[in-house]
């Protein structure tokens, strides 16, 4: 990854909490593979403290989605239009948070 890609990985994966106190930048492309049971939430993002989904944790790697026909419908619905605009925007208590999706890069 280059130099602006691993920040920005970096930055999504520090509000998930996922840098384990590191001040270190993630530098290897990331590989997320949710099992088909995840929810719209686990996908996309959300929740009472909006945190990025698997979808924004892939950011600049692969989103892996086994056995893709046991997804439910509807969560791979959710998922369409933020690979589309490659951001997912979520609305929660009138504030509006922005993660971007963009595991093909």
């Amino acid at each position: 990854m280059g130099l602006a890609e691993a920040l920005e990985t970096t930055r999504i994966h520090s509000v998930a909490g996922l840098t384990g106190g590191r001040s270190a930048v993630v530098t290897t492309r990331p590989f997320r593979a949710p099992h088909h049971t995840i929810s719209n939430v686990g996908l996309i993002g959300g929740g009472q403290v909006p945190m990025p989904g698997e979808g924004s944790l892939a950011h600049h790697g692969i989103l892996f989605l086994d056995d893709l026909p046991e997804f439910r419908r509807h969560v791979l619905e959710i998922l369409r239009q933020p690979l589309e605009e490659s951001v997912v925007t979520i609305t929660s208590l009138g504030l509006e948070i922005m993660f971007p999706v963009d595991p093909t890069s």
